[in-house]
């Protein structure tokens, strides 16, 4: 697809300021910053955007499409429902590892404007746990209901597990993150995982 000229000048826009975020952090980056770093003026710069957590905002946002399309793809190619949430977990492991290494500056600005406890950012955070992830989980558990490899379910109790599912998921990914515990992220999701498992397995 040919791209117009607004969309490669924005795309240049974003990738400038995505440069800026990850050594610099979004309090520290400017908005003079960011378009010097695109090769542009800031009228140019207001044009498209009218603040840098705006910009911020789209950065994360074209993240989050890209990751939907690759995890997506990648759960329809595993074989089994166990194999699917496994992958499921395991890369969005992965890309929040990856994140958080690249942001870390942002990270830290996150927890001295919060405060340690991590209560607003918790608010915050789980208001990022959106039907796109919830609906993954639910057709993972749809899938399993069909090959025999889970329970039968009602479709609420789908609802309500896929839910808790993601909710339980990203308090540890949140706690894990703040308190700098990346390395034992993937042992607690395994093991979190296994006992919801073990719990909707067809004896």
């Amino acid at each position: 697809m040919i791209q117009t000229k607004d969309e490669i000048l924005k795309e240049k826009i974003l990738a400038g300021a995505d440069k800026l975020f990850r050594k610099y952090g979004l309090q520290k980056t400017t908005m003079e910053e960011i378009a010097k770093e695109a090769g542009k003026g800031k009228s140019t710069l207001y044009y498209y955007f009218k603040s840098k957590e705006e910009i911020f905002d789209a950065i994360i946002q074209d993240e989050k499409t890209k990751f939907y399309n690759e995890i997506q793809e990648a759960v329809a190619n595993a074989p089994t429902a166990r194999e699917k949430l496994n992958t499921f977990l395991t890369l969005r492991f992965e890309r929040l590892k990856e994140l958080t290494n690249l942001y870390n500056v942002m990270v830290q600005e996150a927890v001295e404007a919060f405060g340690m406890d991590g209560t607003d950012l918790t608010s915050c955070y789980r208001k990022e746990c959106g039907t796109k992830e919830i609906n993954i989980i639910k057709s993972i558990l749809q899938y399993g209901v069909v090959t025999g490899e889970f329970r039968v379910f009602s479709e609420s109790e789908m609802d309500m597990m896929s839910f808790i599912f993601m909710s339980a998921q990203h308090g540890l990914e949140l706690d894990l993150v703040i308190y700098n515990r990346l390395d034992e992220m993937l042992a607690n999701l395994e093991f979190f995982q296994e006992i919801m498992l073990s719990g909707i397995r067809k004896n």
